[in-house]
């Protein structure tokens, strides 16, 4: 575990609404993908999670990309990439950013993973070990839920819904519950209605919405889904003996990363290191981004010196 002496004071930036970033695309699969990319240098490859998108690293960009090549990309159906006709399945957006990777030929690749970003990007390290350099990891996935029974139960009811043929659609395509809901409850600060508009825009369109429906439907809990329950417990085995670093930032109280998981985690991941960033929930970036942005680039300049 890193010694908190070695990491630097987090400074108390602003936390800016602004998207500075020219917007570039790539031709992936038969459809496009959004990212930016900015800086030059070891390239880290930041990878969302459900809802949000490449703006959800904005204010943390800054940080990397100052000594280094910083990649946000927008999953496929999500911010300003392409929505095609596929099921959105976890298969599909591993698929799209692997063949991403290999279609921008990036090399020694620095991931920074949040939420189901963390499935994608923790099978990408596992099946290119070689091609990895490092994973920072923020509030992730790192084991399949075994029973409806060990989940909390204000969860465990929102979650049945979401397999439920009618209550689903009615939450995702009527209720847009997770822009409308999930984000501000889990955001600890008040969002502005600027970055509600951003993160409002790719999903206007009830149809446009429908890979926020197919995220919590592939969750792997008791028999349902167990492709991805096999590819968690694959890649929570390579994180036990990789040496690959891997640096988890969590946040009190924490959603999936609660200050209480942690001792079991550093006893499960014993070369893993980790490190609080402060005050959040689930959507740490939109509460702690200037202490992300440092405790990324101490770690980084402390693992690779």
């Amino acid at each position: 575990m890193l010694s908190k002496t070695m990491l630097s004071k987090n400074r108390r930036e602003k936390i800016s609404d602004k998207f500075p970033f020219e917007s570039n695309y790539a031709d992936v699969l038969g459809s496009k993908l959004h990212y930016v990319d900015e800086g030059n240098g070891t390239t880290f490859l930041f990878l969302h999670g459900n809802p949000t998108s490449s703006y959800l690293w904005r204010n943390i960009i800054p940080f990397v990309a100052k000594n280094n090549r910083a990649i946000a990309v927008d999953l496929i159906g999500m911010g300003k990439s392409g929505k095609p006709d596929i099921p959105y399945s976890m298969a599909d957006h591993c698929a799209y950013i692997e063949a991403f990777v290999k279609k921008l030929s990036f090399k020694d690749i620095v991931l920074v993973l949040h939420d189901w970003g963390s499935f994608i990007g923790l099978n990408y390290a596992m099946r290119n070990e070689q091609n990895t350099k490092g994973i920072v990891l923020m509030e992730g996935i790192l084991r399949p839920w075994d029973s409806w029974d060990t989940i909390p139960a204000v969860t465990r009811r929102i979650f049945q819904k979401f397999f439920d043929p009618t209550e689903g659609q009615k939450m995702i395509y009527e209720q847009n519950f997770f822009i409308e809901k999930a984000m501000p409850y889990l955001t600890k600060r008040k969002l502005s209605k600027t970055e509600m508009d951003v993160y409002r825009e790719p999903f206007l369109n009830k149809e446009s919405r429908k890979p926020m429906l197919s995220f919590p439907r592939e969750l792997p809990i008791e028999n349902l889904n167990k492709h991805n329950a096999a590819i968690i417990n694959a890649y929570n085995e390579w994180m036990k003996t990789t040496d690959v670093p891997v640096h988890i930032l969590w946040a009190k109280p924490g959603s999936l990363f609660r200050k209480e998981f942690i001792p079991s985690m550093r006893k499960e991941f014993p070369k893993m290191t980790d490190f609080c960033v402060g005050n959040s929930k689930h959507y740490l970036q939109e509460d702690c981004p200037n202490e992300i942005g440092n405790a990324i680039m101490d770690w980084y300049n402390f693992s690779f010196r």
